[in-house]
Parts: C-alpha cells; sequence; structure tokens
C-alpha cells in the first residue's frame, strides 16, 4: 500500500497524543507522504450566542497551541505538515476534508469513555469508521 496523502484528527487530547506519535512512525515508513492535520471546533458545546467573541478566542487560542504541540511533536517532519482548524459537526468535517485532500488514510485517537460509549471508542471516532470511505486508523 502506497500512502501519499494522510489527514490526521486532533482534539489536543492525550489520546489524539498517542495518534501523533503513530505519525511519527506512518511519515517514517512513507517518506512521500504528505500530512494535513486537522482541528475542529464544535460551537454547539457552547453558549455561544450569549460570548461568540470569547468563544473564538479561545477555540482560536487552543487551535494555535494544539499546532504548536503537533509542530514540535513532529517537528523532523515539518515540512509535510498543514494544519487546518474548521468549525462544524467533528465527523462530517473530518470525513469531508479527508475527501478534498483526497487522504489515503485518516489517523485518529480513541476515547477511552467506558463500556457504554461505542466499545471504548468516542463517538467522533466511532462516527468517523462508520461513515468514512478512507481507511481509517485508531491509536488507542
Amino acid at each position: 500500500m502506497t500512502v501519499k496523502n494522510i489527514l490526521f484528527a486532533t482534539d489536543g487530547s492525550k489520546y489524539s497524543a498517542r495518534a501523533a506519535s503513530l505519525m511519527e512512525e506512518l511519515l517514517q515508513a512513507w517518506p512521500e507522504a504528505e500530512c494535513t492535520v486537522i482541528y475542529v471546533t464544535v460551537k454547539e458545546n457552547y453558549a455561544y450566542d450569549l460570548v461568540p467573541d470569547a468563544v473564538d478566542i479561545y477555540e482560536e487560542r487552543l487551535s494555535e497551541m494544539i499546532k504548536q504541540e503537533i509542530d514540535e511533536q513532529l517537528a523532523r517532519w515539518k515540512n509535510r505538515l498543514r494544519f487546518v482548524h474548521l468549525t462544524g459537526h467533528p465527523v462530517k468535517s473530518i470525513c469531508t476534508a479527508a475527501q478534498e485532500v483526497k487522504a489515503d488514510l485518516i489517523v485518529m485517537g480513541s476515547h477511552g469513555r467506558g463500556l457504554m460509549n461505542e466499545a471504548l471508542l468516542g463517538s467522533v471516532t466511532h462516527g468517523v469508521l462508520h461513515h468514512s470511505e478512507i481507511p481509517v486508523l485508531v491509536a488507542k
């Protein structure tokens, strides 16, 4: 399997950090591969109508922190990374972005929140696994 484009979905969690470690291995294994790192802001999580400026500022800072962490962790491959910050529904945004960048693979972390939550997968990971037409690699 030849991989030219990888979409790495992150939310800055410890599970995403594990997926970033996996990205190091993948970028080493596929020296021609490019990586689009995506972070999705979900405005439904906030009382957005009450404080839209505060939410936007917080999310921009969070996005920048995530970008810096990824740049540091994957510094060796920085010239092969592109960071994208989107707003919307995470599952739809990730699946759409993967198609737009013609990704060969989606990499993301899992969220172990208990047996009742999609058999130890986070709802976003579960959704991407079931809606993506592109192979998904989940780092536990």
